[in-house]
């Protein structure tokens, strides 16, 4: 029990910099110790750990992740202590953290001041780690007490999953086939980077990153339809391309509103909201996006866009080399799928669009009633010939 305001926690963390002054610093203390004395306290890196509860036992398959993991190592013989009164041990930490990373931030400002003052010519920043090694409880007198510490992951994933051996929809396998045989450069990074966001929070991507990532896999197909500068008619004419509905659209636009501008994702907030909360670990993040809410929109555009580009082709047109005769086919299908080369001698615009429909209709052995159209380009160096869905 806590009387009269008084600290009930003391936090240690190991500090390293380039200038470190023992003392007073602020609300908190830098004070030496060495490697033998942070051995006899038992000094180690925060870690979390897979929980292990009735919960674990009675699922036989599942998938989880930890909440924390802390990926640097510091020896340093220099620590900043913070004491601080909390209600328990993780809001303790929590605001220990805010503190020292606090103080930690200009810290590294201030020595990147005084080495520009000192030696009138600028430096890479070099940044103040610090390293939380050691949480002690405090009596009304102060005097420390070991605490164990354990941050448990209690996220389960999946449980007892597979449900199925089957898909639900019997189009789903040839879908799956057919996607992951069609080579689409803009295709294949935007499924790269919606699948990066989906498992984001498992293998602790920072919630900035995982926004990004998860709009990046729209951005990159609607960018491909349009060059205008405003992103929200891009967006109106990726809608035309690929039917999507006037819900996704006005979606995606509220989502690029989100990224955009009312978080700390691509631009600075106007203020950081998570400076209120309550203190907590680990820190909330100052990122405000309706994912995961509206993941399914992502695959909406990635699934159009491909259903989209697999009835599109881009025909190259030339004429042929060392009079060899008329030749029609793929460029290189594993690398850009629905890429042709046609060469041939034909100029009239007419005949040439008549010829590169016979030549499809041969080369695919599809009917002429499922070509929609052929469409020369100015110069007639390239077409592009689209089929029925």
């Amino acid at each position: 029990m806590n009387y009269q305001n008084k600290p009930n926690y003391r936090i240690y963390a190991l500090v390293i910099g380039e200038v470190i002054k023992p003392g007073k610093i602020f609300d908190c203390e830098i004070k030496n110790i060495s490697f033998d004395e942070q051995r006899e306290r038992s000094f180690s890196p925060i870690q979390s750990v897979f929980s292990e509860d009735s919960l674990t036992d009675y699922y036989k398959t599942y998938a989880s992740s930890l909440k924390y993991i802390d990926p640097i190592l510091i020896k340093s013989e220099y620590v900043i202590i913070c004491d601080i009164e909390e209600r328990d041990t993780n809001a303790a930490l929590g605001g220990a953290i805010r503190r020292i990373d606090k103080i930690c931030r200009f810290l590294t400002l201030a020595y990147g001041k005084d080495f520009l003052s000192h030696t009138k010519r600028n430096s890479i920043l070099e940044p103040y780690l610090y390293q939380v090694n050691k949480i002690y409880s405090l009596d009304i007198d102060g005097n420390e007490s070991d605490l164990e510490f354990k941050l448990e992951s209690g996220n389960m994933y999946l449980p007892n999953r597979p449900e199925l051996a089957e898909w639900r929809h019997k189009d789903t396998q040839q879908f799956l086939e057919d996607i992951f045989n069609f080579h689409d450069e803009v295709l294949e990074r935007s499924v790269k980077y919606l699948y990066r966001s989906a498992i984001g929070n498992f293998v602790k991507d920072s919630p900035e990153k995982i926004v990004l990532d998860h709009f990046k896999s729209m951005e990159i197909i609607i960018d491909s339809f349009s060059s205008n500068r405003d992103f929200k008619k891009r967006v109106d004419r990726a809608t035309e391309i690929i039917k999507l509905t006037d819900e996704e659209k006005e979606k995606i636009k509220k989502l690029w509103d989100e990224r955009s501008k009312y978080s700390d994702t691509a631009h600075p907030s106007p203020y950081d909201q998570t400076e209120r909360y309550p203190n907590q670990f680990p820190l909330p993040s100052n990122v405000t996006y309706s994912y995961p809410y509206n993941d399914s929109i992502a695959v909406d555009v990635c699934s159009k866009y491909f259903l989209y580009k697999k009835h599109l082709f881009l025909i190259d047109i030339d004429e042929p080399h060392f009079d060899r005769e008329e030749s029609f086919g793929e460029i290189n299908s594993q690398w850009d799928s629905n890429h042709l080369h046609f060469e041939t001698f034909e100029k009239n615009k007419k005949n040439l669009k008549r010829k590169i429909k016979e030549n499809f209709i041969k080369e695919y052995d599809i009917e002429e009633i499922n070509i929609n159209e052929v469409v020369l380009a100015p110069g007639c160096k390239t077409a592009t010939l689209s089929t029925k869905y």
